[in-house]
C-alpha cells in the first residue's frame, strides 16, 4: 500500500474510531446514572473496542488509550480552536512554524474554559507570535475531519480576520520561526491551512465577505 493512501486509511479509522469513542463514552455517562449494568458493560466493552481500533493508527498502546476515554466519561461534544490571519501593511499574512512536522500555520490553538473564541485567538497568536492583535471578523468555522486533520477528534477551527495592536514577530516557545508572507511566496504550509490561505488573501482582499463553513463532510 502506497505510503499516501495508509495515510487516509489511518484517517478513516481514527474518524471512525472518534465517533465510536463519543458513543462509548456518553452511553456510558447515561448508563451509570441509571446503574444499568448491562448497558454499562456493553458500554465499557465500545470503548475497549473503539482504543484497539486507534491504537492502530497511533503509537500508544490501547491500554494507554482506553485510559484516556475513562477519564472523561460524559456527554460528549466536539472539541474547538481558534485561529487567526494577521496582514502588515503590504498585505503579507503572518505565519508560524510548527515544532512538531516542521510545516508553516497560521497561529493558533485550543480554546480555553472560560474565554471567547475570538480571545483564544488573540492569545494564541500572541503566545506563538509575539504580536498582540484584536479580532474583528469570523471568517468560517472548520471541520477537522475536511481538511485531514490528524486530531484524534473531531475538532471546530474557528478563524478571525484580525488587525495588528502591537510588537514585532519573532520565535517563541511555541514557534521555530514565524514570518510575514505573501500569496505566491509560501513556505511549506500543513494540509489544512493549505486549504485556508486563499480564503483568507480573499477576505483581505475585500473579494470575500460570507464566513466558510462546512455543511457536509464526506468521506474520501
Amino acid at each position: 500500500m502506497a505510503k499516501r493512501e495508509q495515510y487516509e486509511l489511518s484517517e478513516e479509522l481514527q474518524d471512525i474510531a472518534d465517533e465510536l469513542r463519543a458513543i462509548g463514552q456518553t452511553g456510558l455517562f447515561y448508563a451509570r446514572r441509571e446503574d444499568d449494568e448491562y448497558d454499562i458493560a456493553r458500554y465499557e466493552r465500545v470503548l475497549a473496542l473503539t482504543a484497539r481500533l486507534f491504537a492502530l493508527t497511533d503509537t500508544r498502546s490501547a491500554e494507554e488509550i482506553l485510559a484516556i476515554y475513562n477519564g472523561d466519561i460524559g456527554v460528549q461534544s466536539p472539541k474547538v480552536a481558534a485561529f487567526g490571519a494577521v496582514f502588515d501593511d503590504q498585505g503579507r499574512v503572518l505565519l508560524m512554524q510548527r515544532a512538531d512536522n516542521r510545516l508553516w500555520a497560521l497561529p493558533g490553538g485550543m480554546v480555553e474554559v472560560g474565554e471567547t473564541a475570538a480571545q483564544a485567538a488573540e492569545r494564541e497568536i500572541w503566545e506563538e507570535t509575539g504580536v498582540r492583535v484584536r479580532a474583528e471578523r469570523l471568517v468560517g468555522i472548520y471541520d477537522n475531519r475536511a481538511y485531514g486533520g490528524r486530531a484524534p477528534f473531531q475538532l471546530y477551527n474557528v478563524g478571525f480576520l484580525c488587525a495588528h495592536v502591537s510588537g514585532t514577530p519573532h520565535p517563541t516557545t511555541e514557534a521555530l520561526d514565524v514570518g510575514y508572507f505573501s500569496e505566491d511566496e509560501l513556505p511549506p504550509l500543513t494540509r489544512g491551512h493549505r486549504n485556508r490561505l486563499p480564503q483568507m488573501f480573499a477576505w483581505q482582499r475585500g473579494e470575500r465577505t460570507e464566513p466558510h463553513f462546512e455543511r457536509e463532510v464526506e468521506p474520501d
